[in-house]
């Protein structure tokens, strides 16, 4: 049961971000009451995905072909378990969909020389937010005088594809003095490119949008109006949420 209707974020990670987006008790459960719960399989597919892009582009160059792709899939694969998954049909056809598009998106980036970032974490106090922020950048590459960040994700709607794209551009300009030249996330699970081109106007929006954020993140009683019933079947907190099960407002409250 959430104890405090009103709550003090203090610090705002990509990570407890993209839970509240998912489900806010997940985020609560997860982050504030710090309750350890099973790894699940989209957690378990994405730790995969980034150990596959990390070590596909600390090769030199002349490594970086689709069968060195397949090899570190396959290093990586066996650590997941079938149990992880509702059935063995998602179990392969999520093996299907992550490892073509790993191929596929990896070896057009093979003339990377050396990324500027590697899944570096970065953390900033945000004075206009009395908050700490921290992100991880998985991939950024120079481009003249500035650069791109790429992203490799399970998967993501809108309302993350938001998240993040305002998270990096403020990060960016804020901790760099520079704005991305582009931002570009792959979903691998249905294969799309999505690219954002930050103009003039993307930190003032993007610090409007985290003040949005961290105000919707303090205020639990706003929980019931804004949760994602689709996330409650495999939730590992569904004995203990307390969501109102008369609220028939069920929706995502970004749209």
């Amino acid at each position: 049961m959430i104890k405090n209707p009103q709550l003090s974020v203090r610090t705002m990670t990509d990570q407890n971000l993209t839970d509240f987006i998912r489900c806010p008790y997940k985020f609560y459960y997860a982050h504030i009451e710090k309750k350890k719960y099973p790894l699940g399989w989209r957690q378990a597919i994405q730790h995969i995905i980034n150990k596959v892009v990390s070590s596909y582009f600390q090769l030199p160059q002349s490594y970086r072909t689709p069968a060195y792709v397949l090899m570190l899939i396959d290093q990586y694969w066996g650590r997941l378990e079938l149990r992880m998954f509702d059935s063995q049909l998602q179990y392969y056809m999520a093996a299907a969909a992550i490892t073509d598009g790993l191929m596929r998106n990896l070896s057009s980036e093979s003339e990377i020389a050396q990324p500027l970032f590697l899944y570096e974490n970065f953390r900033m106090n945000l004075k206009e937010l009395n908050a700490d922020l921290s992100l991880t950048f998985d991939v950024a590459e120079w481009q003249q005088d500035s650069f791109i960040v790429k992203k490799f994700l399970v998967d993501a709607d809108e309302q993350m594809l938001e998240l993040y794209c305002h998270l990096t551009v403020v990060f960016s300009e804020k901790v760099f003095g520079i704005r991305p030249a582009r931002i570009e996330v792959v979903t691998l699970m249905d294969g799309e490119r999505h690219v954002f081109n930050p103009n003039k106007d993307s930190l003032e929006a993007g610090l409007n949008y985290l003040q949005m954020m961290k105000t919707l993140l303090e205020d639990t009683k706003q929980f019931s109006n804004l949760y994602n019933m689709n996330e409650c079947p495999a939730c590992p907190f569904q004995r203990v949420c307390d969501r109102d099960e008369k609220n028939e407002r069920k929706h995502k409250y970004l749209s």
